[in-house]
């Protein structure tokens, strides 16, 4: 992949604590990585008030356009979310291309994403990232040409034009999207009739779910030492030891100050999250932020609405050098935990323990004593498990692995 040099502007509130700081930093650089992009230089501004022309300050803007010059950037990122104005006036400043962090996210989510559902909410987001940057953008090309001053000329009509195009894009995409989104809603109608409990993997980007996912089920799982590698939700089935079949679903990392929308353009990945009977939190344990990042995760988590389908939380990349105090925080929160790693092979047994656990909560085994024709096969549920079945003289024995909501059910087909 080639690389370009950027120049890499972050922005702090003045007396911000330097391990946040440099958190950001680091996790700027980062993103910039997934892309391929190399940082040449770094800049650290304090920023206490946001100029709304340039959201730097002026003599900001005049320093950076100056090193960018001097050390041959190809084009600026800052780390902020800027407006379409500060963008182009920035742009006129550095006369490079300007970044903000919205648009690095973008950049890396419609390079990750494979699904058609993922493309298109990744399109809308684009569509609707690019609309208001239109009209500076246009005006400054028909300047350029000598444009009519008061007249109504061929840039403004352009992007009248270009802006009807988005529109008429993103109610398109809104459309196919809704067709989507039935077919989803079927499935998961089948899914719950068929009485298959599901556990979601959340947490962090970079955490390690696509890790425990192949580890767990031997699914081939992208896995990447870089954020934001997974996007596209995927779904395997797993088979516990106390014979029941359960989902496992891993879903795209969480991330501080994530655009809006792209919450909202990832709603299907987030909203497995929320159809899944449970929620397993994967926790990074290297990560100098750790006990930050978990936050994060849970604030997103209640923002969902789903605070309260967290059952485990995972502790991974315990065979790396990790801050104690953070992990005794995180440790004491409150949520059952298990300490893994994948590449060490430690603690997977004990989660898979503890799956089977937490669906032993909602689920029973009972025994059904049935006549001997084989009918009670056309009655069980879908979704629920035979464990095993037993032939005698008097009748047939069936073990059966059941939603505790139907012993009564099951209870009915029982011989007198």
């Amino acid at each position: 992949m080639e690389e370009y040099d950027v120049l890499l502007i972050t922005t702090n509130e003045p007396g911000v604590n330097p391990r946040k700081a440099y958190h950001k930093e680091m996790e700027i650089r980062s993103l910039l990585d997934t892309l391929g992009l190399k940082v040449a230089f770094h800049i650290p501004f304090t920023v206490k008030d946001e100029n709304p022309n340039t959201y730097i300050g002026p003599g900001q803007a005049e320093e950076a356009a100056r090193i960018a010059s001097e050390t041959g950037c190809s084009s600026v990122v800052i780390n902020a979310f800027i407006t379409a104005r500060e963008e182009l006036n920035l742009e006129k400043i550095f006369s490079l291309e300007v970044m903000d962090r919205e648009n690095v996210i973008l950049s890396i989510f419609l390079r990750n994403a494979h699904s058609k559902e993922a493309l298109l909410q990744i399109e809308k987001a684009q569509a609707e990232y690019l609309r208001p940057r239109l009209r500076g953008r246009i005006l400054n090309l028909e300047q350029q040409r000598g444009g009519v001053r008061g007249a109504k000329g061929l840039g403004e009509r352009m992007i009248e034009l270009d802006r009807r195009k988005l529109d008429r894009r993103i109610n398109a995409i809104d459309k196919e999207l809704e067709k989507i989104e039935r077919v989803r809603k079927t499935q998961k109608k089948d899914r719950t009739e068929n009485s298959v409990f599901s556990f979601a993997l959340v947490g962090y980007t970079n955490a390690g779910k696509s890790s425990i996912m192949n580890a767990l089920t031997k699914a081939d799982v992208l896995i990447e030492d870089k954020l934001f590698a997974t996007l596209d939700t995927t779904t395997r089935k797993l088979r516990l030891e106390n014979g029941e079949t359960v989902l496992l679903s891993d879903t795209v990392g969480f991330i501080e100050d994530l655009p809006h929308r792209l919450i909202s353009a990832f709603s299907s990945t987030l909203n497995e999250a929320l159809s899944a009977s449970a929620l397993i939190i994967v926790q990074d344990l290297e990560s100098p932020n750790s006990y930050e990042n978990f936050l994060t995760t849970l604030n997103t988590i209640k923002e969902l609405g789903a605070e309260d389908k967290i059952k485990l939380l995972v502790l991974n990349k315990v065979d790396r050098e990790y801050d104690d105090y953070n992990t005794i925080r995180l440790k004491n929160y409150g949520y059952e935990y298990v300490v893994t790693s994948v590449k060490e092979d430690i603690g997977l047994e004990e989660l898979v323990e503890k799956l089977e656990r937490i669906t032993d909560e909602n689920e029973t085994t009972i025994e059904l004593k049935t006549p001997l024709d084989g009918s009670i096969f056309s009655k069980i549920r879908k979704g629920d498990t035979i464990i095993s079945t037993t032939y005698k003289e008097d009748a047939l024995y069936i073990k059966v692995r059941i939603k505790k909501s139907y012993i009564t059910y099951y209870g009915k087909l029982n011989l007198e």
